[in-house]
């Protein structure tokens, strides 16, 4: 336990700089972009490569390489494993470099597809000419993440951990340097789109030197007849919708908003971006630390010792994410006001998206858990399962959404994308009940304790709020007193926690 508490520290301490230098990436964004129809442009071209990076690449490879790397070391030897890792590193790269070539091609069809009501407007070629230059990203952050799952495996964290802090660093970087302050390119939009792709580049690199360092074979290889390549190879196609039915939700999300009026796609991304602060933090660092020790569990077939780590996944991420969701609640506008509203970016901006953040907020705690248990189920290697579930909840999804937009505009969007991943931890957890695994002993007394801790929290940031300190944008006195409130919430929620009995958050 000290050594999985210590992984979890240091991957969340890492996606915590992480998360701050992408509030600054999305602070510089909404300074050069707004959110008008150069922002929308932006966000549509980011989102198809880092869409297919979750489908095809990052989110295939963590649940469908892990646990059969994970079980080849325990039961074949480390040398059979790095096989088996030469293995899919060549079919990757093949396969994602093959995508890149079909992808720059067809790209005017993808931003078509995912945006169709940009197609008689300005924003279309903007968008066409922006996924052009990222698109090659999808083959870099591709070998990422099979780097990730590999150092992963071998009980090393803080390289995948800090990997996203370089993208944001040169997203940051490359529009300042060479937009602002050296006007090497003629647009934001372009110099943004150039720092993805230099970031790219700089997190394949941090990832080689610790696998150097580790004695790491990476090579190309022409055989694939290792025994375990197909088993990966069947998991990860079965796996990559299931993996990313959070990002398909917002691929649809995009789609809808596209035919909504101009910003509606711009505020729904930024309003994502600041859930994904938490996400992040907590439940997404749980869960890539969690796989691996899931994955031996399964192994060692030790459904005991599954369900107990089941159980502490769950209960790490919603110590953390029920106070983020009443946090994000009473705090909305002062989030966007202070953090956003400058330049491009106005005060009827700052407004829709904390609507649309307060929406995508009542699907927090359940982002969280379903995670933790579609790594579980992965770790299982029951990918079949959670795919049937992802097409199921991406269906109710899009009926929601139908139903709710013409009623909340951009904010029904991000209402559907909440209800229905709540749906999903429901389905979800009755699978693993079938099969044995559950949440031991009492959890729900703990989970009761979490609740009515955050309602004194909330009930604390309330008259923080009433003060109206964020409507003048950005200032000293205003980041200060936005400040004093998240620390004094803190405060009161693990004051009262650890009068109630839940010790084990300080120990832990």
């Amino acid at each position: 336990m000290k050594i999985r508490t210590k992984n979890i520290a240091t991957v969340s301490g890492l996606t915590g700089i992480s998360r701050i230098l992408g509030f600054v990436r999305d602070m510089v964004l909404a300074w050069l972009l707004g959110a008008g129809y150069l922002a929308d442009a932006f966000i549509v071209a980011f989102r198809i490569p880092n869409l297919l990076r979750r489908f095809m690449a990052e989110g295939a490879v963590s649940v469908a390489f892990v646990p059969v790397f994970s079980e080849a070391r325990e039961r074949d030897g480390l040398e059979k494993a790095f096989d088996l890792a030469r293995g899919v590193f060549t079919l990757m790269f093949f396969s994602l470099a093959a995508v890149v070539i079909i992808g720059e091609i067809v790209a005017p069809a993808l931003v078509a597809a995912i945006a169709p009501g940009f197609i008689h407007d300005e924003a279309f070629e903007t968008a066409v000419r922006l996924t052009r230059i990222m698109f090659p990203y999808i083959l870099l952050i591709g070998i990422v993440a099979l780097f990730m799952g590999i150092l992963n495996s071998m009980g090393h964290f803080s390289a995948p951990a800090g990997a996203p802090i370089l993208l944001n660093v040169f997203m940051i970087g490359v529009p300042v340097g060479f937009y602002v302050l050296i006007p090497v390119f003629s647009s934001p939009a372009d110099a943004f789109a150039w720092g993805v792709i230099l970031g790219g580049v700089a997190q394949v690199v941090l990832h080689v030197i610790p696998l150097k360092m580790m004695h790491v074979p990476l090579a190309f290889t022409r055989n694939f007849y290792h025994p375990r390549l197909r088993q990966v190879a069947s998991l990860m196609g079965v796996a990559a919708i299931g993996a990313s039915v959070y990002q398909i939700n917002v691929f649809v999300g995009t789609l809808l908003a596209s035919l909504l009026q101009t910003g509606s796609v711009s505020y729904l991304y930024y309003a994502n971006r600041i859930t994904e602060l938490p996400l992040g933090l907590f439940a997404f660092a749980v869960g890539n630390v969690m796989l691996p020790a899931m994955s031996t569990a399964h192994a060692r077939a030790d459904t005991e010792g599954l369900t107990r780590l089941m159980g502490e996944s769950v209960a790490a991420v919603l110590v953390f994410t029920i106070p983020a969701t009443v946090g994000i609640m009473v705090l909305a506008e002062p989030i966007f006001g202070i953090l956003f509203m400058r330049g491009a970016f106005t005060l009827q901006d700052s407004l829709s998206c904390a609507y649309a953040l307060r929406m995508y907020a009542l699907g927090l705690c359940a982002v969280g858990v379903s995670r933790i248990l579609t790594q579980t189920l992965y770790a299982m290697q029951q990918a079949r399962s959670v795919v049937k579930t992802a097409w199921l909840t991406l269906g109710i999804n899009v009926l929601f959404c139908l139903g709710l937009m013409p009623f909340m505009n951009h904010a029904g969007i991000a209402l559907a994308s909440s209800v229905s991943v709540c749906l999903q931890v429901v389905i979800l957890y009755r699978i693993l009940a079938k099969k044995g695994v559950r949440l031991a002993g009492s959890p729900f007394m703990q989970y009761a304790r979490m609740l009515i801790a955050a309602a004194a929290m909330g009930a604390c940031l309330v008259p923080f709020l009433s003060m109206g300190f964020w409507e003048n944008g950005f200032s000293l006195g205003s980041l200060t007193v936005l400040f004093v409130s998240i620390i004094a919430g803190a405060v009161v929620y693990f004051g009262l926690l650890w009068l109630l009995g839940f010790r084990q958050v300080f120990r832990r």
